[in-house]
């Protein structure tokens, strides 16, 4: 009985915790509408692009875009590796 007391008031605190963080977050100002803004208003001008989407990701965004891919690739690389080795049988072939 104790231990559901303690998961349900737990469960309140966190509930309670969750909506003064998203009323805090949406009383106050965004302080990124200068650089959307400024993305939006500039990206024909700036990139020649006629699609803004392309555009903000791979002109303004373009470092970003890059890690993305690399952790992406990194990612199936180690799912890879992984399960090659759960198809050949894995301890099994390791010690031969």
């Amino acid at each position: 009985m104790m231990k559901r007391f303690f998961t349900i008031f737990f469960l309140a605190i966190i509930t309670v915790i969750a909506f003064y963080v998203s009323g805090i977050i949406s009383v106050s100002p965004s302080p990124y509408n200068g650089v959307a803004k400024y993305m939006v208003d500039y990206t024909i001008q700036k990139t020649h692009a006629l699609n803004s989407v392309t555009a903000i990701v791979f002109d303004f965004r373009g470092y970003d875009t890059l890690g993305e891919s690399f952790v992406l690739c990194t990612a199936v690389t180690g799912v890879a590796v992984i399960l090659r080795k759960a198809v050949k049988g894995g301890r099994k072939d390791e010690t031969k």
